[in-house]
């Protein structure tokens, strides 16, 4: 994928929003899952070429490209959700459990929330002490609504916001390398197959290599 080709897919998920069309809703539990096999590498397919700006629970700035390096493991939420969203992070939390505490240490985990103007550093704060989330490598941010659309669309993840400041979504996890090419996505958030856990594995054994 070209340059050209990214920032047309993102224009289109814009117009996707702007046109009201319903994605999963948080009250939809019956969400298909897929594992959607990873393209080939492709120069100009890096997440990190988006100019996302994100702040974390603790207050921090700092730039998507930033986390180049490691493999990433990264989706979309708001802490206000109390349905699809408390489930995605607890099936996320098992997903990491299935892995070595070495492999573990190894990726980088990236939560981005939907709601730019209704989270802020005190409400991811509340998030991750709601869900016991203590571990270095993961990062519950914020972005700007303009950011939040560009990643959104780069991970193929279909939001909406509702009169009373709600989300409709879809619940996507994907696995980045460490250029940050996504190589597999899933929204079987139990990952049934095993299949989107091995992804994950290949990434990790990728960093052994130059």
């Amino acid at each position: 994928m070209t340059t050209t080709t990214l920032v047309c897919a993102l224009s289109m998920t814009a117009l996707w929003l702007l046109s009201g069309v319903t994605s999963h809703a948080d009250t939809n539990a019956a969400m298909p899952g897929m594992y959607l096999p990873a393209v080939e590498p492709i120069s100009g397919d890096s997440l990190y070429q988006l100019p996302v700006e994100l702040t974390a629970a603790n207050g921090a700035s700092l730039k998507l490209s930033s986390l180049r390096g490691k493999p990433l493991i990264v989706t979309m939420f708001y802490s206000r959700c109390i349905s699809v969203c408390p489930m995605l992070t607890g099936e996320l939390q098992q997903l990491m459990s299935r892995l070595s505490t070495v492999e573990r240490a190894r990726v980088q985990i990236l939560m981005v929330s939907f709601d730019s103007a209704g989270d802020s550093p005190a409400t991811l704060t509340a998030f991750e002490a709601e869900h016991h989330i203590v571990e270095d490598n993961w990062l519950i941010a914020k972005a700007s609504a303009r950011d939040v659309r560009s990643l959104a669309a780069a991970l193929g993840i279909q939001y909406r916001q509702l009169p009373d400041h709600s989300f409709n979504h879809s619940a996507v996890i994907s696995v980045a390398d460490r250029g940050g090419t996504i190589r597999a996505r899933t929204s079987d958030l139990n990952d049934s197959d095993g299949t989107f856990i091995a992804a994950v594995r290949i990434q990790v054994q990728a960093m052994s290599r130059p």
